[in-house]
């Protein structure tokens, strides 16, 4: 689950194509809502699962939303994707605290599941992620 594939083939706001990363939700319901944004067919909302991770707070940077260029949200991705791709090149840390471009004032995290330091997060069991069955339309 940890992988990173899933951006690696197609990108993310953070990541470019042909980058592994891993991105989480500050919250479960922070994670629904990314999800949802980004979704093209509700039908698959019943094969998503969730599991917790932990996230020991010596392995994050942080990155302030008022350094961040007018637009990043909305924007095209060039930007961003350049600050996370930055952020994976130095290795600096294991984990990227970034601005939800969904949910203003809260965060996602990127995991470099490159970095050696990414051993240290713990998962915990994958389980079942209900939708609110009246997302489905």
């Amino acid at each position: 689950m940890l992988s990173g594939e899933g951006a690696r083939l197609f990108g993310g706001r953070w990541n470019s194509p042909g980058r592994a990363a891993v991105y989480l939700g500050d919250s479960l319901a922070l994670a629904g809502m990314e999800l949802l944004v980004h979704l093209g067919e509700v039908d698959v909302l019943g094969t998503y699962r969730k599991m917790p991770v932990y996230i020991p707070e010596e392995l994050v940077m942080h990155i302030d939303v008022e350094e961040l260029p007018a637009g990043w949200e909305t924007g095209p991705r060039a930007t961003t994707r350049a600050i996370g791709d930055r952020w994976l090149d130095s290795g600096q840390s294991a984990v990227l605290q970034v601005p939800s471009a969904v949910v203003v004032g809260e965060s996602n995290f990127i995991v470099n599941p490159n970095h050696p330091d990414c051993a240290a997060l713990v998962t915990g069991p994958i389980t079942d992620f209900r939708y609110e069955p009246r997302l489905r339309g």
